[in-house]
């Protein structure tokens, strides 16, 4: 039996996972001392025990208060009445264990709750040595994050083909240590896994410090997407425009000549017969140029859609922003093997991490190129052999900006290729992780699909209500503390750990975090150390649309 020491109070009332207790009226400190060990009293998010002869329950503490209440429906309803001075808390249920043994470790814990307590039976402190047991290291390989936030000295460690395998969501309000924790995550899976296969779309050109060594940057002057690789739908945006979807029009002239074009290249390397209007076969801009002049018809009238997207392509071929993606006639080879090889880093050659970055990329057809990437993960995954032999990994930077909530909002195309990734890139080897600063404005159903959900800091209630309905119910009440974590503290619920825990993620020195802090204005601004030769710098890169080695601060 556990010590009185431990002991803090008593069960009152039980419906389903939720427990309502009594404190002691001893209770009038926040810590116990146990075996020369000070624990935590009554603390929001402390695990707490319920023990009955051989089964242990433990909880999470998700709120104090001194007026009474009942639980009614699940809900915790005040009562008119309240009793002096009487203290309450709240828990939530996560597990329970059975014991085996006469020592403090001698259990077997289980996540899920199947013998509920009964009122009147007595709440403990839950012991450091309980706590080593419940987040001991899993026996499947595991990757070590951070530690416990009740206890810096206990290690977490996340199962790494659940949080993979069943992909995962990074969620938290700017400041709160979101790309950190990513990095974190991230370095501690190759730190595991050499010969990984990982894809970051970094919007912000901010994670290339964090990964010297095992990240391969592609920035947009090394960023190769030929206009061949786009299926009709993003064609259509690049070539017609989103405005001028409704011409039907204009899209079958596009379709048409297209197909053509891209039937006449396969002539002479494939059989065209299999070459459809999606295949990602190459084909050349002035072939579809010479099919829509040779299609034109006579007629003035008639010609003007015709000439509307011939226009279009010809200023997308002067515009050297569109270099990365509309490919000179010359330059039109098939090579499709060294781009997958190239996105994908296969083989490894010890650059396992892809980051891409979309920062230079021009805003109106950033989409697109989210959108080809997307795509050509899933491709690839589906038409690879069986069993599978490259699992991917994307990690999708603003996610809210490409799989929004509301079906207008985004690049459709986009959309879909993330949802299908989501949905059904599991069955494929296809892992995704979602990161936002914005999960109200995240589609519920592709998030509904991240079963680790890594919870940062959250200061909107809007996007605190969005979280706490796609958690499970036996920890949604959890959701109250996320306006209180500190930076780089986090709530990680869900498949990838065993069970729920509020974790401090590892600390990574300045040199290895992502270029995202803050720009410290009051440094900036002490003193003038720019003069006209910045402006001059910066005005150079702005016409030619280049961009210098980034330099870090030391």
């Amino acid at each position: 039996m556990t010590s009185s020491v431990l002991r803090i109070g008593r069960v009152v009332e039980v419906s389903g996972s939720r427990v309502v207790g009594e404190l002691e009226s001893s209770v009038e400190d926040l810590y116990r001392t146990y075996q020369s060990r000070r624990y935590a009293v009554g603390q929001v998010g402390s695990i707490v025990k319920i023990e009955s002869n051989d089964i242990l329950v433990f909880g999470f503490v998700t709120r104090l208060r001194m007026t009474e209440s009942t639980l009614v429906d699940g809900k915790v309803v005040p009562k008119s009445e309240s009793v002096a001075d009487a203290k309450w808390l709240e828990i939530e249920l996560f597990g329970e264990a059975l014991r085996t043994g006469n020592k403090e470790s001698d259990f077997d814990f289980q996540r899920g709750v199947a013998t509920y307590p009964l009122p009147s039976q007595s709440i403990y402190v839950a012991t450091m040595t309980e706590l080593s047991q419940i987040y001991r290291r899993p026996d499947t390989m595991s990757i070590h994050v951070g530690n416990l936030s009740q206890s810096a000295s206990l290690p977490v460690n996340l199962i790494m083909d659940d949080l993979l395998g069943k992909h995962f969501a990074v969620l938290g309000t700017t400041g709160s240590g979101k790309s950190c924790a990513v990095t974190v995550l991230l370095r501690s899976i190759l730190n595991k896994a050499k010969a990984g296969h990982i894809i970051l779309l970094d919007p912000h050109n901010e994670y290339y410090r964090a990964f010297p060594d095992q990240g391969k940057y592609i920035d947009p002057t090394r960023l190769k997407l030929p206009h061949w690789l786009l299926n009709f739908e993003e064609a259509a945006e690049l070539f017609i425009g989103r405005v001028e979807h409704v011409a039907t029009s204009q899209t079958n002239i596009l379709k048409d000549a297209v197909l053509h074009a891209r039937k006449q290249f396969a002539q002479s390397n494939q059989n065209s017969d299999n070459v459809t209007i999606d295949t990602p076969v190459p084909y050349k801009l002035g072939d579809v140029i010479s099919h829509i002049e040779s299609n034109m018809p006579s007629t003035a009238a008639k010609k003007e859609p015709y000439n509307k997207v011939k226009n279009k392509i010809e200023s997308l071929r002067q515009d050297k922003r569109f270099s990365f993606l509309v490919q000179p006639d010359t330059e039109v080879r098939d090579q499709l093997v060294e781009l997958a090889g190239q996105y994908f880093s296969i083989p490894v050659s010890q650059k396992p991490l892809a980051i891409i970055d979309l920062s230079g990329v021009p805003s109106d057809v950033v989409d697109v190129v989210v959108s080809v990437l997307c795509r050509m993960i899933f491709d690839f995954a589906v038409w690879s052999p069986r069993p599978v032999q490259v699992p991917l990994l994307l990690v999708c930077e603003e996610a809210h900006r490409y799989a929004p909530s509301g079906s207008e909002a985004a690049f459709q195309p986009t959309r879909k290729a993330l949802s299908r990734i989501a949905k059904e890139g599991r069955k494929y080897g296809v892992a995704l992780g979602l990161v936002s600063q914005r999960p109200a404005e995240l589609s519920e159903s592709i998030l509904s699909q991240c079963n680790t959900l890594v919870a940062l800091r959250m200061s909107n209630a809007a996007d605190q209500q969005f979280v706490q309905r796609t958690l499970p119910e036996s920890v949604s009440s959890l959701v109250e503390v996320l306006p209180s974590l500190r930076n780089q503290e986090a709530l990680v619920v869900g498949e990838g750990t065993a069970v729920p825990v509020r974790i401090q993620f590892n600390y990574l020195p300045e040199p290895d975090r992502p270029q995202s802090l803050n720009v410290p204005f009051s440094k900036r601004w002490s003193k003038d150390t720019s003069g006209e030769e910045y402006v001059e710098k910066v005005v150079k890169s702005w016409r030619e649309q280049t961009r210098g080695e980034v330099e870090f601060e030391k």
